[in-house]
Order: C-alpha cells, then structure tokens, then sequence
C-alpha cells in the first residue's frame, strides 16, 4: 500500500493511516513522497492518538509457547502449498484495491483535458486549472492519494469523454504508464516531468494545456 501525501498535513494524517491499514491487512504500507514536501513548513492539526488495544491481534508472536504456531515462514517448497499461498495473497491485495483507493479530483465534470498528478507537484497543477479555465480551456485534476491501490476505475471513467488525459510528474515517468493502461488506449495520455530537483512552474504547465488542446480543436 503506497500513499502518496501532498503537504505537511497529509505527511502526518496518511502516516497515521498507513499503520492502520498495515495492521488491518497485515501487508507494508509505505509514504511516497519528494524532497520540497520532506522540507516544507506549515501549520499541521495533530490528530487525537488512538488508544492502542490492550490485547492485539491472535495473530501477534508474544514469545510464549501459546502463540508459537504464529511464526511465519515465506518458505513454501511444496508447489502446491505455494500455490494456496499466492492464491491467498491475491484475494487480499484485491479487498485492498476494492476498499482502500483514495483520490481527489477537482473540476472534472466537464474537463476535456485530465491532469493525472500526484504528490507535491500536484499542488502546482491545482493553481494552473483556474489560469487555464480563464483563458477558455476546460481542464481538471484527478490527484491519487494512493498510487497503489491506484485510481484506475475513476480514471477509466473519464477516458471515453475527454480529449486526452495528461501525467504531470517529478520524475521520467513513473505513473504515465498506469494511467494509460487505466485508459486503453481510450483516449491520448501526454506526459510532462521534471526531475533532479527542477520542480515545473504553473506558467510551463500551462503551455502543455495550449499544446494539447490545441492539437485537438
């Protein structure tokens, strides 16, 4: 389970929620995140603590003879015990993608360009939709929370309606290819990265708008 948080709240609200879910599902949860968030300053409501059960799961090890058939070994050498195994692994990773995917999306009712963008840079993107909307092009954001489980279904569901989608990313293109599998090959998916450190600005975003909407019109 990875969640990818786009300021200091989320980096304490989604750090809280994956030891929740790593507990709940028994499987890693781990935060995403990028050097400005890491270094970022602002003003954060700390949640309540949650009071920790006094008797954890009857899967927990407690050093005693009672709960030494809870150790567990990932060592399956009989093909079929190994199967079983896999089979169970699956049935749980699907419950995550079914119960557990969180996204936001802003202005996509009748967006004909989608912005797939998550993490800080995301927060850039939901200051050029208002520039771009103001100059006549109809844009929207839809921000992962979690890139896994990722947002396909919500994605898909904009794909048949819109010109093209767009991935906006700090890296070479790390997401691109989940949003085009999301798409099949519905609709064009464009990608814009910057990397290293160089972090884009709204002007430059913008500019990817006219590029592709205008390649459309």
């Amino acid at each position: 389970i990875t969640l990818a948080p786009n300021g200091a709240q989320e980096m304490c609200d989604l750090t809280m929620k994956a030891f929740d879910l790593a507990d709940k599902y028994r499987t890693p949860a781990t935060i995403v995140a990028d050097g400005i968030t890491g270094q970022m300053m602002e003003v954060v409501e700390i949640p309540e603590p949650k009071p920790l059960p006094v008797d954890h799961k009857d899967w927990c090890v407690r050093g005693d003879e009672e709960t030494r058939q809870n150790l567990i070994s990932s060592i399956f050498l009989e093909p079929e015990e190994l199967e079983q195994h896999n089979f169970k692994l699956d049935r749980k990773f699907k419950e995550i993608e079914k119960n557990e995917v969180l996204f936001e999306e802003y202005k996509t009712d009748d967006a004909e360009l989608l912005v797939v963008a998550y993490g800080v840079v995301s927060r850039i993107v939901y200051s050029t939709i208002d520039q771009a909307r103001a100059e006549g092009m109809k844009v929207g954001l839809l921000r992962p929370i979690t890139v896994w489980p990722f947002p396909t279904e919500a994605i898909a569901a904009h794909a048949p309606r819109v010109k093209a989608m767009l991935a906006v990313e700090l890296s070479t293109g790390q997401m691109v290819e989940d949003v085009r599998l999301a798409v099949e090959g519905k609709c064009p998916v464009h990608f814009y990265g910057r990397c290293g450190g160089m972090v884009p600005g709204g002007n430059e975003i913008v500019e990817q708008y006219r590029k592709i909407l205008g390649g459309h019109n």
